[in-house]
């Protein structure tokens, strides 16, 4: 009963705290965050309860991921997708592998497993306080669509790492041939089934004419692509990517946004997507507030100022290389220019600060920290767990704040046009 008592409240509390953000002009995370943090110090009801990892990973993140797939502009795979989607991987290869390797050698003592698992948090990026802020309607396409691309990847290959991470809990570093070898399986087998999923439900949902059941099909599309991930010995999280990209792509072939749904069906089903998303994300933000302090207070080895200063210096890692990588396809020539809103166009390094100013610490990150094991194979408890889920706790807050204080000052500082001129 505790749990349910639990859940029930945390659902509650969530819609609560998200209403108060609207109305108060707070970021959603912020409030999320801060109202985890604050119920710890209420008396009854809510239970000391640690997160399942496979509540996470089998409840809570398939629909999380799915809802930001399939929110994609159809167009997406006419215009940028492939070079978005191979940004966001070439982003989150480069920021697991910095990231990892700095935390170790900032805080050397740490499990080295525990250290790769910072590097795959630290990776996962978007630019949720673009989407929430709508300042992604003043940016130009070319902009948009890259950001949005990375949705797809980048949360493929963390959530992979972070599964194999997970499952190396208790044992020695891996290894790059073990990491190699696991996510060419996920991105082959993984995603051949997710690409097998999505055409099926594809051929089934244009066959209906009743929303209700479109709807229903649509909702247990991720759950089905975790669970077919998981028979295929694959991450879950493959299968479900594939799916989603699988249907946004058959509704830009056909044209047309009602191509596999009808168009009450469709609207429907984003209500709910977007419903389920806010939910979600505000849950995550809740329970990484509610279990902040009891990860500092288990990090005993590790004062409080090397975890703020780990997590500090993670950030400005990120962002580093995120210009980087960003300054570096957008003066491809093959790139698209921004436009500029005075005229002309934006110079590619002044684009560059806006793509990796506009990409924080992904929410699911913090799914990802709270997702490991409290205990190795042996039983013994995983005290490294505790520092993992400080640093990523205070990366992602802590990012979260800085966009929303931030970014809209670098959105007037670019001046990006909003339209592009069409080839």
């Amino acid at each position: 009963m505790a749990e349910t008592r639990f859940v029930a409240l945390t659902i509650v509390a969530v819609a609560l705290l998200l209403a108060l953000a609207r109305l108060t002009k707070i970021p959603p995370s912020i409030a999320w965050f801060s109202g985890g943090l604050a119920s710890i110090l209420l008396p009854g009801p809510l239970p000391e309860i640690r997160v399942d990892p496979l509540i996470l990973l089998g409840l809570i993140l398939p629909p999380l991921l799915y809802a930001g797939i399939t929110n994609l502009s159809p167009t997406l795979l006419q215009r940028t997708a492939w070079r978005g989607v191979a940004m966001g991987a070439a982003w989150t290869l480069a920021l697991t592998a910095a990231c990892g390797y700095a935390a170790h050698l900032l805080m050397p003592g740490l499990d080295p497993v525990a250290c790769m698992a910072i590097g795959v948090a630290a990776a996962v990026a978007e630019p949720r306080v673009l989407l929430e802020s709508g300042l992604h309607q003043r940016l130009p396409p070319a902009l948009t669509e890259s950001l949005s691309a990375q949705l797809a990847s980048a949360p493929l290959l963390g959530v992979s790492l972070s599964i194999f991470t997970a499952k190396s809990v208790g044992g020695p570093f891996p290894g790059l041939a073990a990491i190699a070898e696991t996510l060419i399986y996920d991105l082959t087998i993984g995603c051949a089934a997710g690409v097998a999923l999505g055409l099926a439900m594809a051929a089934l949902r244009k066959r209906l004419d009743n929303p209700a059941t479109e709807t229903a099909l649509s909702l247990a599309t991720p759950f089905a692509a975790a669970a077919l991930g998981e028979a295929v010995s694959a991450s879950p999280i493959a299968p479900l990517i594939a799916a989603g990209l699988t249907l946004v792509w058959i509704r830009s072939r056909d044209g047309a946004n009602i191509s596999i749904a009808s168009e009450e069906s469709h609207r429907v089903t984003n209500d709910l997507w977007r419903a389920l998303d806010a939910l979600l994300t505000g849950a995550l933000f809740f329970l990484m507030g509610r279990a902040l302090p009891e990860a500092l207070e288990g990090a005993q080895s590790l004062p409080w100022a090397t975890l703020a200063l780990t997590a500090a210096a993670l950030m400005t890692l990120c962002w580093a290389i995120q210009f980087t990588l960003s300054w570096a396809a957008l003066a491809h020539p093959n790139s698209p220019p921004v436009p500029c809103e005075a005229g002309g166009c934006v110079p590619s390094w002044k684009a560059a600060c806006l793509m990796a100013g506009g990409s924080g610490r992904n929410v699911v990150a913090l799914a990802i920290a709270l997702a490991l094991p409290t205990t190795t194979p042996s039983g013994d408890p995983f005290h490294a767990r505790d520092a993992v889920v400080a640093v990523v706790a205070l990366m992602v807050v802590a990012s979260a704040a800085l966009q929303w204080v931030g970014v809209p000052g670098l959105v007037r500082w670019v001046r990006p046009g909003a339209a592009e001129s069409q080839a």
